[in-house]
């Protein structure tokens, strides 16, 4: 009697080892990430509360310095060092950029490297 091809059932176990490697990975590598994007969050927000602030065309680059340090220490923001921070002034205007690059291991000698930059330039009012 001839029964023909079997019908196939699912995965073999070499397809749901190789599912699990893969969701098992990418958590790994998003617990990994997430933290630094959810700062950089926290740097968009500060950058745009510096932003909003009355008067901030008429204070000093080191005052608006000073202003947005203090907001990163206050959020606990480690990574942005004073050299990251540049803050201009021409005429009446304002410039503040922030641009930074953070580095975090994912295994063994594997660093995943994020570049980022918030900025925001303001005519005198």
């Amino acid at each position: 009697m001839f029964h023909g091809p079997k019908k196939q059932r699912g995965m073999t176990g070499l397809g749901w080892m190789t599912v699990i490697f893969l969701i098992c990975f990418f958590a790994f590598v998003g617990i990994k990430l997430l933290p630094v994007y959810m700062e950089n969050y926290s740097v968009k927000s500060i950058v745009e509360a510096v932003k909003q602030e009355p008067n901030i065309t008429k204070k000093s680059s080191g005052a608006v310095r000073t202003m947005i340090k203090k907001r990163l220490l206050i959020n606990g923001i480690r990574d942005i060092k004073n050299e990251h921070i540049t803050v201009k002034k021409f005429g009446g205007a304002l410039s503040v950029k922030i641009e930074y690059e953070v580095r975090r291991p994912l295994f063994g000698n594997m660093d995943a490297v994020m570049s980022f930059k918030d900025e925001f330039e303001l005519a005198g009012r």
